[in-house]
């Protein structure tokens, strides 16, 4: 059905996303519906309404051959526009919806191909998400790319299951399994990707969604005079400010270090269940895992034993006791890069 090379026009694919709309949109026209309904919130639910009709009218139009829609917007806005859609089928279903990183400001082109990818995401989440639980959506970015992960804290996929779900079986009773597979072919046609995450207990399913941003940043051209001081060093930064990881990220992969960023407690879990995932060093901000330094110290060293800890905070004079009492090397922020590099090598 369709054209197989162009998701656009696939029409099982669309038809998917076109009931994807007009699920929300009914949704919101319950809410409008009830008895108790404010003159604004009845104006709010017309607005969604409103706007789920359109996307699928658009969704529609382009699989008889419309020009594909190539909207640039930020991945904050979009994401929380989603959110806010979604928030009636995660009511119905008992489930709470967040997001951490919502403010990101980096643009993707695309931005309505962006929305349903989501929206087939966080619809999955809030179908096997346990009731009364979080569904959380985390966004981050990296120089190239934006990247949005959605947790379920469910089950998980099974391990055998993990790479037939994006070709089309579903775990469903009923499913088509159509979502993943139409999600994955929409993201690539914009040179992205749709991934399942390693499975971390307690987690559920966690899939990825990266996409180019049109803001990209350019890296910085390295000095074939600079010494590879770092080569062969894998690091670790756990980080949530992202003009801090481009920093570090650039200045630490010039000198020959491979570099992975944890702007989260959850990606710095995925990065330490990554096959082969062994770090020399890691550079930690507190604030990622705040919610159990101890813990999070204490995984580190299991999953990379000799690791290097060392703090880029700006809070040196108010560390908590498990940090004080640790004797670790400190980078107080702001930093210059050769503090970094200092602090780094074994001997300092």
């Amino acid at each position: 059905m369709g054209d197989p090379k162009d998701p656009h026009r696939d029409l099982a694919g669309v038809l998917h996303d076109v009931s994807n709309a007009l699920t929300v949109l009914l949704g919101w026209v319950g809410e409008a519906k009830r008895a108790d309904a404010s003159p604004e919130a009845i104006a709010y639910a017309l607005a969604i309404v409103e706007q789920r009709a359109r996307i699928a009218r658009d969704l529609a139009r382009q699989a008889i051959g419309a020009p594909r829609i190539d909207e640039q917007r930020s991945i904050g806005e979009i994401v929380g526009e989603v959110l806010a859609a979604l928030r009636i089928e995660a009511a119905r279903a008992g489930v709470g919806l967040v997001v951490h990183g919502a403010e990101l400001g980096a643009r993707v082109a695309g931005a309505e191909d962006v929305a349903q990818v989501l929206t087939n995401l966080v619809l999955n989440a809030i179908a096997y998400a346990p009731h009364g639980s979080l569904v959380e959506v985390e966004l981050r970015a990296d120089d190239e790319d934006c990247v949005v992960v959605v947790v379920d804290h469910g089950s998980g996929v099974p391990a055998d299951k993990r790479e037939s779900i994006f070709d089309g079986e579903s775990l469903r009773p009923g499913g088509t399994g159509v979502g993943l597979r139409h999600a994955r072919a929409l993201t690539r046609s914009w040179q992205g990707d749709v991934t399942l995450l390693p499975f971390v207990a307690e987690a559920g399913a966690r899939f990825a969604m990266t996409w180019p941003r049109v803001d990209a940043v350019p890296r910085a051209p390295v000095s074939a005079r600079r010494p590879n001081e770092l080569a062969g060093m894998r690091i670790l930064v756990v980080e949530d400010d992202a003009a801090v990881t481009q920093l570090l990220e650039t200045a630490l992969e010039a000198r020959g270090a491979t570099v992975t960023i944890a702007g989260s407690a959850a990606a710095l879990e995925a990065a330490l269940v990554t096959d082969g995932a062994s770090y020399a060093a890691a550079l930690l901000d507190l604030s990622p895992i705040a919610a159990d330094v101890p813990g999070a110290l204490a995984r580190l060293r299991a999953s990379s034993p000799g690791i290097d800890l060392i703090l880029i905070t700006g809070s040196a004079d108010r560390l908590p006791e498990s940090i004080a009492s640790e004797g670790m090397k400190c980078v107080q922020k702001p930093f210059e890069v050769s503090e970094v590099i200092a602090a780094l090598k074994k001997d300092a």
